[in-house]
């Protein structure tokens, strides 16, 4: 290598390190919480961190190298900044996401992040500043090459992390891959240290499989396309072995959203390749079995594991077009306001509060329900239709001395209100009295549970976006806005009222609700105006250079990402490859285009 291509390098270095080490990072980082984070948090005073945070720290640094290395060759004059459209929504973006941090309520959140996540305005706008570099100094093919083959020497290593991890050997669970994670002052919680997701679950080191899912849905279109494609038969091995190993970490990790994102990138694979698969058909069907005897093999090896998923898939999207309401519990809210209490079902009302010094309950009508008090301090409600009903009255000590308890069973649900001066209050799994209101919700009724609940979380979420039209709530504050005293909506949604909802598991309502619809409007219009520029781009193209081969790959990835961001967040460990494949692709398709205006 010459000096000159020497010198290039170091300049691409930090690009090249951001997409080569940084989703390998796994450490832990012990992180004091205090103020709001606490409060939002599970009760742990610290947050044990090992994902994220350090990633975090490292896209920071990688970004301002980065910066410093583009501003080096703009004023050496050895490269110009490239002159696009797309610097508009990338700017509009950037502008809305600093504005919702200045105006947020929470700044020390919205500037670094919310634990375990830590994606704050530093991150977001790491993201934009890796994203601008990589289209400005990915010029040339050799430049293009280092950064891919270092992406797919990181991807080579999460895959090979991940199916030992399927198959029961996880490396974070050895001596050495604790030793390797844990800091030297904490060593002696080497004994107590284990990452449970369950069974032929991958999370690789990616925090968990949802992760895992979008950043093979990024990976196997991104190396299928370019070893179907590429010419050098020695490259075309390599990287076929390689999206094999993708493929079975993708299909492995058992993300729907990742799956779902997958399988449109695949769609959009057929369509932009079709000419060369209809010239090529007899290698298609190889191709295939190959990748379908991969599937039986993991299903079989893992008891089923792979079928069970898709078949929750299937049924997800049969429950999400069926009309009935039956998947959740009877009771809807439940209202404290001042000494009144109300249970509220689909199709009846329990009210119960303090009139004249006593206890009394009252039906749907607000008519007196007459009581008898049996054994145990039970309370027998002499009207049939709240026979499903367990009422206990109790004592508890409190620091107004003496308090009554009033306990209300339904069926696996317990719920306990305690009468204090001021009136009742809700005791939640914190055993926190705390004030309930009716929750605003959208959609999804009947259908909480659906996609591991995402249909409970996005029927909270969405009301929130009324809110957040122009600025959001501060990046990474989604967990601090989100209705966590839903109680009652999480029990029906989880099976337990102690869920901690920190993400909404979509990135579009990520993005509005924290950084506002406004900054939400940019980041769409960037998305679609690189898909219409690749669409014109590749659509007609037979794919004989290497800028068209690596251009579809990095479309066809940039498409399953997208796909499965209806599903996933935006997390530190997967994105920074994203925004980094995004500027290459942007990159790729202004030098096609420029070229074919040329000719």
């Amino acid at each position: 290598m010459n000096d000159n291509k020497c010198m290039k390098l170091w300049y691409e270095l930090p690009l090249i390190v951001v997409v080569a080490i940084i989703p390998l990072v796994v450490r832990m980082k012990v992180i004091p919480l205090k103020g709001v984070l606490f409060e939002f948090w599970k009760g742990q005073k610290v947050n044990y961190d090992f994902f994220s945070y350090y990633k975090m720290i490292g896209i920071l640094i990688l970004s301002i190298l980065a910066v410093i290395a583009l501003l080096i060759l703009v004023l050496k004059k050895e490269i110009a900044l490239k002159k696009t459209y797309f610097y508009i929504p990338i700017c509009v973006y950037s502008f809305f996401v600093i504005m919702s941090t200045i105006f947020s309520e929470y700044k020390s959140a919205s500037l670094w992040g919310y634990p375990d996540r830590y994606e704050g305005m530093f991150a977001l706008l790491a993201y934009i500043l890796i994203l601008i570099v990589t289209i400005n100094i990915m010029n040339s093919e050799r430049s293009i090459k280092i950064l891919i083959y270092s992406l797919f020497a990181s991807a080579s290593i999460i895959g090979i992390i991940g199916i030992l991890q399927y198959f029961g050997h996880d490396i974070f669970g050895t001596s050495f891959g604790k030793n390797l994670i844990l800091p030297g002052k904490y060593k002696k919680l080497a004994s107590g240290l284990k990452f449970t997701l369950g069974e032929h679950k991958i999370y690789a080191t990616l925090f968990h499989y949802n992760y895992v899912g979008s950043y093979m849905a990024m990976l196997f279109p991104l190396t299928l396309t370019f070893a179907v494609l590429i010419k050098n038969k020695k490259a075309k091995i390599m990287v076929s072995i390689l999206s094999i190993l993708m493929f079975a970490n993708w299909v492995g990790s058992g993300s729907r959203a990742g799956l779902v994102g997958g399988i449109i990138a695949l769609v959009v694979i057929i369509i932009m390749l079709r000419r060369y698969f209809i010239r090529h058909w007899k290698y298609m069907f190889p191709v295939i079995g190959v990748l379908l005897l991969l599937i039986i093999g993991i299903n079989a090896v893992s008891s089923g594991a792979i079928s069970k998923r898709i078949g929750q898939l299937i049924n997800d999207t049969r429950m999400l077009s069926n009309n009935s309401n039956t998947d959740i519990n009877n009771i809807q809210d439940v209202v404290t306001k001042g000494f009144n209490v109300e249970i509220i079902e689909k199709n009846k009302i329990l009210r119960f509060g303090v009139e004249n010094g006593k206890i009394v309950f009252r039906d749907t009508d607000n008519k007196l329900i007459k009581v008898n008090m049996e054994k145990g301090n039970k309370i027998l409600l002499k009207n049939d239709t709240y026979n499903d009903y367990n009422i206990y009255l109790k004592i508890a000590d409190t620091e107004e001395g003496k308090s009554n308890v009033i306990e209300v069973n339904k069926g696996k649900m317990n719920m306990y209100f305690i009468l204090l001066k001021d009136g009742f209050r809700f005791i939640n799994n914190k055993r926190e009295a705390v004030t309930l209101s009716k929750v605003e919700r959208w959609g999804f009724e009947g259908k909480e549970k659906i996609g591991s609940a995402r249909g409970y979380i996005w029927s909270r979420s969405i009301p929130l976006l009324k809110h957040t039209v122009l600025l959001g709530h501060g990046p990474d504050t989604f967990a601090i806005y989100f209705p966590q005293k839903d109680y009652i909506g999480k029990y029906n949604a989880y099976g337990t009222m102690g869920m901690l909802v920190d993400k909404p598991h979509d990135l579009w309502l990520q993005v509005g609700i924290n950084t506002g619809i406004m900054s939400l409007i940019a980041m769409v219009a960037l998305f679609i105006m690189y898909i219409v520029s690749s669409i014109k781009v590749y659509f007609r193209n037979s794919f004989d250079d290497f800028y068209s081969v690596i251009g579809v790959s990095v479309f066809v990835a940039i498409v399953g990402y997208i796909g499965a961001a209806f599903f996933n967040d935006s997390v530190v460990s997967v994105a920074p490859i994203f925004w980094i494949l995004l500027g290459i692709g942007i990159s790729v398709n202004l030098t096609l285009a420029n070229s074919k205006v040329e000719q």
